[in-house]
């Protein structure tokens, strides 16, 4: 009788053994400590992943889509939104492009909008002005170029009467550059340009006149 009593006894106490690890595994999950640091090592990823794509998104400036003449206007439909890690504060973020946004110096297609380059002031000095040039103007020659314009004889002047080529504008800027017209024996071309109000009047003379204009890159 003793002896079964004491194999009941040790079965009890074998069961109870076995399922201790049991009750302290399924305790763990309920332990404040254990549920702290989960969730301590969540938020340190959470953190890690969102500083990564924070540093590689960059912030939304301007790019240029096309070329812009000093003292031409800056519109959206020249300007185009893209991530850039400038690291500075010297581009025009996306949102501040004032209205009548005008070119303080010429801008190239593809360049980042720099904050210095933008004003809403009209450059007073300046002045624009439609020519007719010599149809070949230089390959360099493009929107927002700075050029020299000179005058020379008309090719009907007989050669003892023609006269030394005269500059009539030293800082020209081109502002638009149209073809060719074919339909012309000398096959003019028309360019826009930015002249000063110190150069407008040789010019507006010069294009009234029997003189050919030739447009040359500024030296």
């Amino acid at each position: 009788m003793e002896s079964v009593h004491g194999v009941s006894l040790f079965l009890h106490y074998e069961g109870v053994s076995k399922a201790l690890p049991r009750a302290r595994r399924s305790n763990v999950f309920k332990d404040p400590r254990f549920i702290l640091g989960i969730s301590l090592i969540v938020l340190s990823i959470l953190a890690t992943t969102w500083l990564v794509q924070r540093a590689s998104a960059g912030e939304d400036v301007y790019q240029l889509k096309v070329p812009i003449a000093e003292g031409q206007p800056i519109t959206a439909d020249s300007l185009v939104i893209v991530s850039a890690r400038t690291g500075s504060d010297a581009y025009l973020e996306v949102g501040a492009l004032p209205e009548g946004a005008l070119a303080s110096r010429t801008l190239g297609a593809g360049e980042l909008l720099p904050r210095e380059a933008v004003t809403t002031e009209a450059l007073q000095d300046r002045r624009q002005v439609v020519i007719n040039v010599a149809t070949r103007i230089p390959s360099s020659v493009a929107i927002g170029s700075q050029v020299e314009v000179w005058a020379t004889d008309a090719p009907q002047v007989l050669q003892k009467d023609k006269s030394e080529p005269e500059l009539i504008a030293s800082s020209a800027v081109i502002l638009k550059i149209s073809e060719p017209d074919t339909t012309l024996v000398n096959r003019a071309q028309s360019v826009e340009i930015s002249v000063t109000e110190a150069d407008l009047a040789r010019v507006l003379a010069a294009t009234g006149s029997a003189s050919t204009l030739v447009v040359v890159p500024a030296g």
